[in-house]
């Protein structure tokens, strides 16, 4: 069965989302992210887009884009997932798709509803747990409303609403709904796992667990397994096969 074509938006506005295959993680260091930004910030220069804000999660990533050729944006997703998993792949030595199925995308025309995004995107880390304040969250672009332009093109956001009421609006506790990932519900978060294993494993990332001894591997699988990460929790942020995990949990 073909795919259906994707909705073209009246005013080149989109919010699209893009998820690591299997929820896998593909942001995992603080340099992953600066790559990222990187990518982002020359690829829509190069395509004549305006990205409006972004969020960097752990598995997953949000953008609101401005398409100025009013080209649908798939071109501009595929150059940013190129050039991004190339330097993925050869950095952790692994080979084959990063991200899961074609990405996420809904069209924006209506300036109420593009408020109601940008307040979804900027808000992501506090939904899931990471922050009680969006303007804490490094990997977003809501610093920029307090610090100036950084990657993001905020013109017609302010447009729409002056900077210091859009800063309260972003504050203001809402239950916004939008196109997101469908994320497993963990009683323990991705962030608490990480500052958990961390604790007891100075310097060392959860997707090195993968290249520990048996008995060493299986000492922190269940650490993580004990604080009640999922097996499929503990097999997404270690890229160790959950069959692996789950014959190593004791």
């Amino acid at each position: 069965m073909s795919r259906k074509p994707r909705e073209l938006s009246e005013n080149g506005i989109y919010h699209l989302i893009a998820r690591g295959n299997d929820k896998a993680m593909i942001f995992i260091e603080e340099s992953d992210c600066m790559y990222f930004l990187k990518c982002l910030q020359e690829i829509a220069m190069d395509e004549d887009v305006d990205v409006h804000c972004y969020c960097l999660m752990g598995n997953h990533f949000h953008l609101l884009v401005k398409m100025n050729n009013q080209d649908s944006p798939a071109r501009f997703m595929k150059r940013i997932g190129i050039k991004y998993v190339y330097y993925f792949n050869h950095k952790y030595n692994r080979i084959g798709s990063l991200f899961q199925d074609r990405y996420k995308s809904e069209c924006i025309d209506d300036e109420a509803y593009y408020l109601t995004v940008f307040r979804y995107i900027l808000r992501n880390p506090v939904k899931a747990g990471i922050t009680r304040n969006p303007f804490d969250y490094v990997w977003s672009s809501a610093k920029d409303l307090y610090n100036g332009v950084n990657i993001t093109a905020l013109g017609y956001t302010f447009d729409i609403m002056p900077r210091e009421e859009l800063i309260n609006y972003i504050n203001n506790y809402s239950d916004d709904v939008c196109i997101d990932v469908d994320e497993d519900s963990h009683i323990t978060s991705d962030s608490e796992a990480t500052s958990a294993f961390q604790a007891k494993y100075v310097n060392t990332r959860l997707i090195d667990v993968r290249r520990f001894d048996d008995e060493a591997k299986k000492i922190a699988i269940n650490l993580l397994h004990n604080i009640n990460c999922s097996i499929r929790q503990i097999s997404r942020l270690t890229s160790i096969p959950r069959g692996v995990v789950r014959r190593l949990i004791v």
